[in-house]
């Protein structure tokens, strides 16, 4: 009788503290590894399984993780520049998400998220200079504080997004849904772009009241 195998135990999951370039974990099933302060250079995730995995305190240089499942993994404090999170726009596995992932106080400077579905993702105090969210499913993420400085959200869903005291100078949030969404205190200036934006009465201002959008 042929034995069953297990394959979500069948990969080591304890990577914490290490030095690992140029690997390959491309489909591998991951749930929940440690990857805490582990330092990852040209490191391919394409495809992988990843809920639930433990990235804080890492750094991420150029790590691809494209169609990644992420669902739930945490990315605190991590150093994640040119790090390529972009989904397909038909990704082969419509089961794969990055709902709930968290990027507390994370720098994502110039890396790119665009179509990735983050509903629920939190970017709380993250610096995200020049990251490209453009088609990026934002619904109810949270920005609250985040550097979004040259941060591109063309056509991204930013319903019921919390984007508190976050910087949006020369952020281009053209034809982006901010439908209940809440930027009191948001820092904005002539270099931000609007054009196109979707609001609501449920959309919350600068000012933390209901009024036309700065378009």
């Amino acid at each position: 009788m042929t034995r069953h195998k297990n394959i979500f135990r069948q990969e080591p999951k304890q990577f914490k503290g290490q030095e690992i370039i140029n690997k390959k974990f491309v489909k591998k099933f991951l749930f929940d590894a440690d990857f805490r302060e582990t330092k990852l250079s040209f490191t391919n995730f394409d495809s992988a399984m990843l809920e639930g995995a433990r990235f804080d305190d890492s750094e991420l240089e150029s790590v691809s993780m494209r169609n990644t499942h992420l669902a739930h993994a945490k990315f605190r404090n991590a150093l994640m520049i040119n790090a390529d999170l972009s989904y397909d726009r038909t990704t082969p596995d419509s089961r794969n998400t990055c709902n709930y992932a968290d990027f507390s106080k994370s720098d994502l400077n110039r890396s790119d998220l665009s179509r990735c579905p983050l509903t629920y993702a939190k970017f709380e105090s993250a610096s995200l200079a020049n990251t490209n969210f453009d088609r990026a499913v934002l619904v109810a993420a949270d920005f609250t504080g985040a550097c979004n400085f040259s941060c591109s959200f063309r056509f991204a869903n930013l319903s019921r997004a919390r984007l508190i005291g976050a910087d949006l100078r020369g952020a281009d949030l053209s034809f982006a849904n901010l439908s209940g969404a809440n930027l009191r205190d948001a820092i904005y200036d002539e270099t931000t772009i609007w054009r196109g934006a979707r609001y609501n009465q449920r959309t919350r201002w600068v000012e933390g009241a209901r009024r036309p959008a700065p378009l």
